[in-house]
């Protein structure tokens, strides 16, 4: 069933209230009677408002009458200024940033350098503990060989590398004492 959009019917189904029974153009109307008589409303309160306000501030009609003169009448007070000396002033001034600015820049200098000195001390640790790393990697695969013991000893297994053993001399030793002078020192 399809809505019928006829603005003349009456509004039946549209709530209740001031505009019930009405048609949507006698609605409108009504409304705008609404709008308007709201709006004068407005107007004279503010008008009111500005009235009171202007009261309150005494202003234009609502002002109070002069009053009349009763002391003396003050006697003219000469000034005495002399203009600042601005040329001095601002040389004065850019002296003292000039400074200031100098001060700055001797400042950011010596902490670039601190900063270029701590940058290349990090710079050769880092150096220092690559070479670290790289030898520590290439020894890596590498195990030791703790051996006790003559090759000998080792062959035959056990604790035979352990055993006391006469007291001799190791042959690179032994040839450098028969090589000196024959007092049995040691030439190294």
């Amino acid at each position: 069933m399809a809505k019928n959009k006829n603005k003349s019917r009456p509004n039946r189904d549209k709530g209740r209230g001031k505009f019930k029974g009405l048609t949507d153009l006698q609605i409108e109307a009504k409304k705008e009677k609404i709008r308007g008589k709201r709006a004068t409303q407005a107007e004279n309160k503010a008008r009111r408002d500005k009235r009171k306000r202007r009261q309150n501030k005494e202003i234009g009609r609502f002002a109070p009458p002069d009053l009349p003169d009763t002391g003396p009448t003050p006697e003219p007070v000469e000034f005495n200024f002399e203009m600042p000396d601005i040329k001095g002033m601002l040389s004065d001034q850019a002296d003292f940033f000039s400074n200031k600015l100098d001060s700055l820049r001797e400042e950011q200098r010596q902490a670039a350098e601190e900063y270029r000195l701590q940058q290349a001390e990090a710079q050769k640790q880092f150096e220092l503990d690559q070479r670290t790393m790289l030898g520590n990697e290439a020894r890596a695969g590498q195990q030791t060989e703790y051996k006790f013991g003559s090759i000998s000893g080792r062959k035959r297994g056990g604790t035979f590398g352990f055993r006391r053993r006469k007291r001799r001399l190791m042959g690179g030793i032994g040839s450098a004492v028969s090589a000196g002078s024959g007092g049995g020192t040691l030439n190294v």
